[in-house]
């Protein structure tokens, strides 16, 4: 904001004037009118003082920077309530250009990364299907099995054709990752769907959303557990709203260690670095997120736990089966 006047020669300028045609009014006028005007002489001077001292002040303000702790406190400490009024609107406007500076810079960010991730990602599909022929002509089955797998799965995860897919879609992605993950451990997980509603398979969800969660459930919950160790996804239609219970029975949380886990996946990640109390939070929170700024804020997880028992991991989200409903 820039202004340019020489408030005291202006000021002066007209106050003479209007002091000069008043002076000539009383020539011709009665004492009535005299009084009048020497009233009027009287609101005019304490007008232009007022008036005066409000230019001196913004006069004063324009030598700071905009949003400076000195620009703020000046404002601040003014007696008039028109210089208050200035400084807010002042902040609010820096803060709005701030914010859209942001939000272009972040815009620019993630379109990079994106070219990033996307770099000839089919040289990472042909070594695996390299693999898997090599595998099948050596007659190692399981070797083609997981390589066909891990294929599966990086395909699906890596393409940015679209954001959202069917629930169908991800508890495909789900048994690859599941049967990956058995190779590992030596077929320590046992996996089911239950569901009573055709409908839900149909349902529209943001793609790696049951994924982060299941992964959770084995690094966190399963992979110290002794014995059997089980991940069920049980999917209900209720009304208006999908809802998709993903329960493992593994070690489970305490109610502190839960506690922090839910602040962490509503806070995210802390200054401190930390999210939650297994570590899991920010992949919890990234989930939570794209679910709220997909389908609005009464929508998201809720974390269940008990220590010993296992931990149930629940999706609200309403039904869309059609894309242009998202």
């Amino acid at each position: 904001m820039v202004i340019v006047m020489k408030t005291s020669g202006k000021i002066c300028v007209y106050f003479v004037l209007l002091a000069t045609a008043i002076l000539m009014s009383w020539m011709c006028c009665g004492i009535i009118q005299m009084l009048a005007g020497i009233f009027t002489l009287f609101l005019a001077a304490y007008g232009m003082l007022r008036a005066s001292l409000f230019w001196r002040e913004l006069e004063r303000a324009q030598k700071l920077p905009v949003e400076s702790p000195e620009m703020k406190e000046y404002f601040q400490r003014s007696a008039n309530p028109v210089l208050h009024w200035v400084g807010w609107a002042l902040q609010t406007s820096a803060h709005g250009l701030e914010s859209k500076y942001s939000a272009k810079v972040e815009d620019r960010q993630s379109k990079i990364n994106s070219l990033q991730s996307q770099i000839n990602p089919h040289f990472l599909y042909n070594t695996l299907e390299c693999i898997r022929s090599e595998a099948v002509c050596q007659g190692c089955d399981s070797i083609a099995k997981m390589a066909k797998a891990l294929a599966s799965f990086f395909r699906y995860s890596i393409s940015r054709n679209e954001d959202v897919v069917t629930v169908q879609d991800e508890l495909n992605n789900i048994q690859h990752y599941i049967m990956i993950q058995n190779y590992r451990f030596e077929d320590k997980f046992r996996f089911r769907v239950e569901t009573e509603d055709k409908l839900a398979y149909a349902c529209l969800i943001p793609k790696m959303t049951l994924q982060p969660i299941v992964e959770n459930a084995i690094f966190h919950g399963l992979e110290t557990k002794q014995g059997e160790c089980h991940v069920i996804i049980r999917i209900r239609v209720t009304g208006r709203l999908v809802l998709i219970m993903v329960s493992d029975n593994g070690i489970g949380m305490d109610e502190a260690q839960l506690q922090k886990l839910r602040e962490g996946m509503e806070r995210g990640r802390r200054k401190d670095g930390d999210v939650s109390a297994h570590g899991n939070g920010i992949a919890l929170y990234n989930v939570n997120q794209r679910l709220k700024l997909l389908f609005g804020e009464s929508y998201g997880l809720h974390v269940y736990s008990m220590e010993g028992e296992g931990t149930d991991v629940e999706i609200q989200m309403p039904v869309r089966t059609g894309r242009e409903q998202v």
